[in-house]
């Protein structure tokens, strides 16, 4: 989850657009965990605007592809890493190919497994077992859920 603070709020709010939304002039990532960049493309009909959303977690992923439309599409996806998740130290943006479910071999969930454009997959799961995990259920899919912005 992101953190905010009331000192970075920027206000007045309206000033930006819509009375009912907020803005920050920072956010702060608490948990060394996965995170998505994401661009949703909204169409309006006379206008085509696209915004970069921080997404969280897979589930939250997961809800907002089942609430797009032809209206509105993701038009790219990344996948923050944390260097842990990776073998090393620094964060990591790459462009997302897939995450999916994944499952061991009794059928148990045992995390998620993200692919990148280079092939490189990671998961959340460190055990030393990780290597013979399956896919259980592909949530993202870039060939799938990503739309070319027009």
């Amino acid at each position: 989850m992101f953190k905010t603070y009331r000192h970075a709020e920027l206000s007045p709010a309206a000033i930006f657009g819509e009375p009912s939304t907020r803005h920050w002039q920072f956010i702060e990532l608490v948990l060394h965990h996965p995170w998505f960049y994401v661009e949703l493309v909204r169409d309006h009909g006379d206008d085509i605007v696209g915004s970069m959303l921080m997404i969280p977690t897979v589930p939250i992923l997961q809800q907002m592809l089942s609430e797009l439309d032809e209206r509105s599409w993701f038009a790219q996806a990344h996948l923050m890493s944390p260097g842990h998740m990776r073998g090393g130290s620094d964060w990591v943006m790459e462009p997302l190919e897939e995450v999916s479910i994944a499952e061991d071999a009794s059928g148990t969930i045992e995390g998620y497994i993200y692919k990148v454009a280079s092939g490189a997959c990671y998961s959340t799961n460190h055990s030393p077992l990780r290597d013979k995990l399956k896919v259980r259920e592909i949530i993202f899919s870039a060939e799938r859920d990503l739309r070319v912005r027009q």
